[in-house]
């Protein structure tokens, strides 16, 4: 095993949709219409995919919301995850794997903004290769983003192991011929199953 491949939201930072969504509104409506009408909605994942801006989602999305609520979208779109909470304990297992001669690389489904916010997010300096959806026109778990990561990494799936909170993404690594392990938010049990694929770690 060469690479260890890791998936960003709840995995290099800890992230939980409801928590952030409170830090910009209080009233129930409101939460609801941010979960559904932007994070669930088509828009977002065509900011995802690459095929519509920032300002295009925001102003597709306002055509079917009051008007009273279109700054609070904008604004939510603008800022999304510019302020992320670190995870301290994925960072040292970076930093130990790193030390270890593994090459790091990032997989993860986000919009352009990434360029913006990566850098306020400690993990991403550890990694050899970032692959971001937007940037290449694949979501996962589609079969085509992960040919298309191995290629542009230049590096093989059966030499990979891959971490992601999604198990469906970590499917379709495997049907590829990748490993990997659905990252429960347990560092003991992350940590159980890398030793298990053979990577070497230290006994903390």
């Amino acid at each position: 095993m060469k690479n260890i491949v890791f998936d960003m939201g709840n995995v290099l930072t800890k992230y939980k949709l409801s928590d952030y969504i409170g830090t910009y509104t209080e009233d129930e409506a409101q939460a609801a219409l941010l979960k559904n009408q932007v994070c669930a909605s088509v828009e977002w994942i065509c900011m995802d995919r690459g095929t519509m801006t920032d300002e295009e989602a925001v102003r597709s999305i306002c055509k079917r919301i009051l008007q009273s609520e279109w700054e609070l979208v904008e604004r939510f779109v603008r800022e999304f995850r510019m302020k992320q909470e670190p995870n301290p304990p994925m960072e040292a297992l970076l930093g130990e794997l790193k030390e270890q001669g593994y090459h790091l690389f990032l997989m993860s489904n986000t919009s352009h903004r990434f360029r913006a916010f990566s850098k306020n997010i400690p993990s991403v300096g550890y990694m050899d290769g970032i692959w971001i959806s937007c940037e290449c026109g694949y979501l996962k778990p589609e079969r085509e983003a992960y040919v298309d990561f191995f290629r542009k990494m230049k590096i093989e799936p059966q030499e990979s192991y891959f971490v992601d909170d999604s198990p469906a993404n970590i499917e379709a690594g495997i049907r590829l011929g990748m490993r990997g392990c659905v990252y429960h938010q347990d560092m003991p049990e992350l940590r159980r199953n890398l030793r298990e694929a053979g990577i070497d770690l230290k006994d903390a």
